[in-house]
């Protein structure tokens, strides 16, 4: 028995079999422990195959909804995404009254103003010209607003991308029924059956 921690001398490592067994050798040094670690994503590293970890699940899903999106529906979330900036903006200088200037909501919903009036791109149809007038005015009124920190003045572009976004959800549904009516048309023609399908057998 050891009387006290003091007295107890810790005994080499040794294997069973092993006739060149030496005591426990000296660990590495800072260096060469460095060296013999695998690099982060290498093969037998701890961080391998974990690139994405951490990353959200909403954005890759947003991020298939882009890929596939028509351009109305591209539009439509790029307008929805506005109001939904728009009401964050003039929530926060309603809870902070006389702040104004650039911050981060007002910065995105002018890059999401200027990227929905860079859609419009036919100037030669009065539609597109009306269009475009209308995505200038809302640009000058956010940055007007930005000098006052005036949420009403937010509040009235919000309502404007709302009626827009109403708009492209009528769009996007008549879109979304002829796609359907298309693809109920072609498995009608393609179809082994009934009046409307070819007999290929002769």
């Amino acid at each position: 028995m050891y009387n006290s921690a003091d007295s107890f001398v810790r005994p080499p490592m040794t294997f069973v079999g092993d006739g060149n067994a030496t005591p426990e050798s000296t660990p590495p040094s800072g260096n060469e422990a460095e060296a013999s670690l695998p690099r982060p994503g290498a093969p037998g590293s701890l961080s391998e195959g974990m690139e994405n970890f951490g990353r959200r699940r909403g954005d890759a899903y947003l991020e298939a909804m882009v890929q596939t999106a028509s351009p109305a529906k591209l539009r439509l979330m790029l307008i929805e995404r506005s109001v939904e900036v728009s009401r964050h903006l003039a929530d926060l200088w309603k809870q902070q009254p006389g702040k104004r200037g650039t911050n981060e909501y007002s910065l995105k919903l002018l890059e999401i103003l200027s990227e929905l009036l860079s859609g419009v791109t036919d100037n030669s149809v009065e539609v597109c010209r009306t269009v475009a007038d209308l995505y200038v005015f809302l640009c000058q009124h956010l940055i007007e607003a930005e000098k006052t920190g005036d949420a009403s003045m937010i509040d009235e572009i919000r309502l404007v991308l709302e009626t827009e976004a109403e708009t492209w959800r009528m769009v996007c549904a008549r879109e979304g029924g002829e796609q359907q009516s298309a693809k109920q048309r072609a498995a009608n023609i393609l179809g082994d059956g009934g009046s409307g399908g070819l007999n290929l057998q002769g």
